[in-house]
């Protein structure tokens, strides 16, 4: 299963130029990596995701202001974007390309679960066990008390009523 969350975000200035990257931690099988989004790349991949399956609000390109506050916000939508995805039944191939995850050989959930684990043995153990078959050789009973359920199960079963005594 892969899960994501953008806790970080990151403001970069180059070449006379502000903008803001999002640290997005993605986590597949227990492991995790870290990649670096810009809004624009996230657009992109809404664009492409678009055209295949039905896709959840995308935050808005305008803002009203670009404050702390405002882009905290759209961290928050942003990540519940990715995550609202990831929940559909079908993953699409380039959000996993987006997400940097590889080696997939399907889509589906199933197969993600599965992703980086070692082949194991069934851990299946048995809940309980009898020594005999109770119909073949019913239990002595010392209690004085009528066994209720043997003889609701005759009954029902067998047409047949024996007496416990």
């Amino acid at each position: 299963m892969i899960s994501v969350c953008i806790p970080n975000i990151r403001q970069v200035v180059q070449d006379d130029e502000k903008y803001t990257t999002y640290q997005v931690h993605v986590q597949v099988s227990g492991k995790t990596h870290v990649i670096e989004k810009r809004y624009s790349e996230f657009h992109s991949l809404h664009k492409q995701v678009k055209k295949s399956i039905e896709t959840p609000d995308f935050p808005p390109k305008k803002m009203r202001s670009l404050t702390v506050k405002g882009i905290e916000q759209r961290r928050q939508a942003l990540e519940t974007y990715l995550q609202t995805l990831l929940d559909k039944d079908n993953v699409p191939k380039s959000l996993l390309t987006f997400l940097k995850v590889k080696n997939l050989r399907t889509v589906s959930y199933d197969s993600l679960d599965e992703l980086g684990k070692e082949p194991q043995r069934s851990s299946h153990q048995p809940v309980m066990s009898f020594q005999s078959d109770a119909y073949l050789h019913p239990p002595s009973c010392d209690s004085g008390l009528p066994d209720s359920l043997d003889e609701g199960v005759r009954m029902g079963l067998y047409e047949d009523v024996v007496e416990v005594t």
